[in-house]
């Protein structure tokens, strides 16, 4: 698969990583989600596609945060510095739990490597305000906030591109997978 193209997925811990996987490749039967915190400890790649060319290659980094180790912290820094395939970083934010530093710290970090990256609200189904416009505000202001902290940020980030989505209810799946497509350079626009 020398030409693939790489989508990564990150979070903080029991942000919905894995669960979100499991609901863009249903049949992936090795996605395995887990309720606790911190279960995803490596790196986890899942290839599709299989002409020459069209491959894309989706990867579920382990969480920041609570229940996460600083080698975890390590691997994910060591990827993103040497992943040379990899068109988007995905950071998805619980519904529930919105804004935390460790969001920030990370939005920092991929600004400072030039790694384009897009929110996706996870959870929308349990967000406490059951509102999912709320819940798209709050992380529209969080990308601006974000945005604003970038030093030197390129217009070819996708910042206010901003999905929510619920792995139960399929909510935002469609657009997601369209996103995916759209930003490895599987369809043009």
């Amino acid at each position: 698969m020398a030409n693939h193209k790489q989508v990564a997925f990150a979070g903080r811990t029991n942000a919905g990583k894995s669960s979100l996987l499991k609901a863009l490749i249903p049949e992936m039967k090795l996605i395995k989600p887990s309720k606790k915190p911190g279960f995803t400890r490596k790196i986890y790649c899942y290839g599709i596609g299989n002409k020459p060319g069209r491959e894309l290659i989706m990867s579920d980094l382990p969480g920041y945060g609570y229940g996460s180790t600083t080698e975890q912290g390590d691997v994910i820094l060591e990827y993103l510095r040497t992943a040379a395939s990899l068109k988007m970083v995905y950071i998805l934010m619980d519904s529930r739990v919105l804004e935390m530093p460790s969001d920030k710290q990370v939005i920092a970090l991929l600004d400072n490597y030039g790694i384009p990256w897009q929110i996706i609200g996870t959870k929308i189904d349990r967000a406490k305000s059951g509102d999912p416009a709320h819940v798209l505000d709050m992380l529209m202001r969080f990308s601006k906030a974000s945005r604003k902290g970038a030093m030197g940020a390129s217009e070819t980030f996708y910042k206010d591109e901003i999905i929510v989505t619920s792995d139960k209810t399929m909510v935002g799946i469609n657009e997601l997978k369209w996103s995916i497509m759209r930003h490895s350079g599987l369809v043009s626009e």
